[in-house]
């Protein structure tokens, strides 16, 4: 549904996982001796994290608004829809950012189990949007629905639009 912004959470969650497990599989010479981690051997989680998700999802609103052609009367529909995805933005960020906190303290089973945290509440933060979604799409006439077909269903297959045939 929002392929743009659950393939930027994903990449950038993935791609922080990965860092850590890399950087916890070379072994650190000053650290195996001393016990200490020395910041050049520290990834960092930062420069993968996305400084604009909220942005992004802000972008993302008004793109869909306009493609969508959101009518004056499906305004609450869609507002109650645009307020749930605006919160589960914040609530990314703020996972994004205490993981990010922590990680350079976390071991690599750590840091797995904190992949697995929030990859579980990605999932949790879409469940939200379900009914929100499936509100506004009632209220769309046909051509709507179509075209809100067209949309996600193009975005499910990498932002390309699907073969016909």
């Amino acid at each position: 549904m929002f392929r743009s912004f659950r393939y930027t959470l994903l990449v950038a969650t993935a791609a922080i996982g990965m860092s850590v497990v890399a950087t916890a599989a070379v072994p650190d010479p000053v650290a195996a001796t001393t016990g200490a981690v020395t910041p050049a051997k520290v990834a960092d989680p930062a420069a993968n994290n996305d400084p604009n998700l909220v942005g992004r999802v802000e972008q993302r609103i008004t793109d869909l608004h306009k493609k969508l052609q959101i009518t004056p009367a499906q305004q609450p529909q869609w507002d109650r829809f645009t307020a749930v995805m605006r919160d589960n933005a914040r609530s990314m960020v703020r996972g994004f950012d205490a993981r990010v906190e922590k990680l350079p303290t976390m071991t690599a089973p750590e840091s797995m189990s904190s992949y697995a945290a929030m990859s579980m509440e990605h999932a949790v933060e879409m469940q939200k949007l379900v009914p929100a979604f499936t509100a506004l799409y009632a209220t769309m006439s046909d051509a709507q629905k179509k075209v809100t077909d067209t949309v996600f269903l193009d975005e499910a297959h990498g932002g390309e639009p699907k073969a016909a045939g």
